[in-house]
């Protein structure tokens, strides 16, 4: 279980997909430092186990279910993934309680600047309309963040400078697909 507070941007360092599984090497500081073989990490909001751990990066293994149902599959070296290691007993629960298990890959329609802040719209598959409400929880690329408005096809997040710059966020483009999980305590009365 996570909190969807973001310890820190990795950046992929390689990539290798066989038939059977989905190999990904992470290079990262903070989180290499308090990770273990066998933990749980969450990347972009994906919860993977840490199968290697040398001094600067972290080794994960996927399913191809896991990398089809989620954004994944469309990493490349270089590119910058959020980085979250599980909750422990006592931890402070700064977000909202994230399981790590993606939900939906969507769609970024708009990354909007507003005057103090910046605002996303990202499409709403209506198979999880009411798995959404506004003033809600919702985790983008494993991000917690409230839900400002539900439109008919999409929702909007208000995301304040510091967790914009703190975040791969900042670097998704119009159209690139977010790794969605909707509230947990919302899809349990669905």
């Amino acid at each position: 279980m996570f909190t969807g507070i973001v310890q820190e941007i990795g950046t992929v360092k390689k990539i290798t997909r066989s038939s059977a599984l989905y190999s990904l090497e992470i290079h990262c500081d903070q989180v290499c430092r308090d990770a273990n073989v066998s933990d749980s990490i969450a990347i972009n909001g994906v919860c993977l186990t840490v199968v290697k751990k040398e001094s600067r990066a972290l080794g994960f293994q996927a399913i191809h279910s896991t990398i089809a149902a989620t954004n994944l599959k469309t990493l490349v070296p270089g590119d910058r993934v959020n980085l979250e290691g599980a909750l422990r007993v006592g931890d402070k629960l700064g977000g909202h309680f994230v399981l790590g298990h993606v939900d939906v890959a969507a769609k970024l329609r708009r990354c909007a600047k507003q005057k103090d802040s910046w605002q996303l719209e990202v499409e709403l598959p209506y198979a999880y309309r009411q798995c959404i409400v506004a003033n809600g929880s919702v985790a983008l690329e494993g991000v917690s963040l409230t839900v400002k408005k539900v439109l008919p096809r999409t929702f909007t997040v208000d995301i304040i400078p510091f967790t914009f710059e703190h975040t791969n966020l900042k670097y998704k483009k119009i159209a690139t697909s977010l790794n969605v999980e909707f509230d947990y305590l919302l899809k349990r009365n669905t």
